[in-house]
């Protein structure tokens, strides 16, 4: 997944595609890619060109069934050369997408980021760039020494969480598991006397 920047701009996107991000039937969770490109009627700033943006959480504001928020520079960027900042300024702009699978540039590690709110007896995480299809459904974590797994909750968005009484002292192994059901197992990626609001990177061929 990518940081948005400072500029955000509200976008509403007009139904042109089968995927949906609130409502029902083919998910765009956080982490997938998206293509967009000029809706049919051709806005005179867009670009005709393909877009990739990558979607990093849901919108849960009531302006349109179909409606991300992007930043100045994602929404730019599918304007003609020289346009951007009139497309920025454009308001609501119909544009039609489609769900790729997830493309990060060469080198890219998977992320594990341990959430501000975290602290000795609540972990949550959030796991980033992942290649593919980056639709996690399951995530559990194992103490060092430990061979039982423990099983996360889905909190939000991309936010996995658990609630013990027990102190989470770590290093933890995490494993998670995509939609396709591929399980990937990262060893030791969340240390001992790990730190909330912190980001630990896979280490290896992840």
């Amino acid at each position: 997944m990518a940081s948005s920047s400072s500029s955000v701009l509200l976008v509403a996107v007009v139904l042109a595609a089968v995927v949906c991000g609130a409502h029902g039937i083919a998910k765009v969770p956080p982490g997938p890619n998206i293509t967009a490109s000029p809706a049919s009627y051709g806005n005179k700033w867009l670009d005709a060109k393909t877009t990739w943006v990558t979607i990093t959480d849901k919108n849960e504001e009531p302006i349109a069934p179909y409606h991300f928020d992007l930043s100045g520079h994602a929404f730019g960027s599918m304007a003609k050369k020289g346009e951007e900042q009139k497309l920025r300024d454009a308001g609501e702009v119909e544009i039609k997408f489609r769900r790729v699978k997830c493309k990060y540039p060469a080198g890219t590690k998977v992320n594990f980021h341990v959430e501000k709110s975290s602290n000795e007896n609540y972990l949550a995480l959030v796991i980033k760039f992942l290649q593919g299809d980056g639709d996690v459904v399951g995530v559990d974590i194992k103490q060092k020494g430990e061979d039982k797994w423990t099983e996360l909750n889905e909190s939000w968005g991309a936010v996995w969480r658990i609630d013990t009484p027990h102190k989470l002292i770590g290093p933890f192994s995490v494993r998670y598991t995509t939609e396709g059901g591929t399980k990937t197992v990262v060893d030791d990626v969340i240390p001992k006397g790990w730190k909330p609001d912190t980001s630990y990177e896979a280490k290896g061929g992840y």
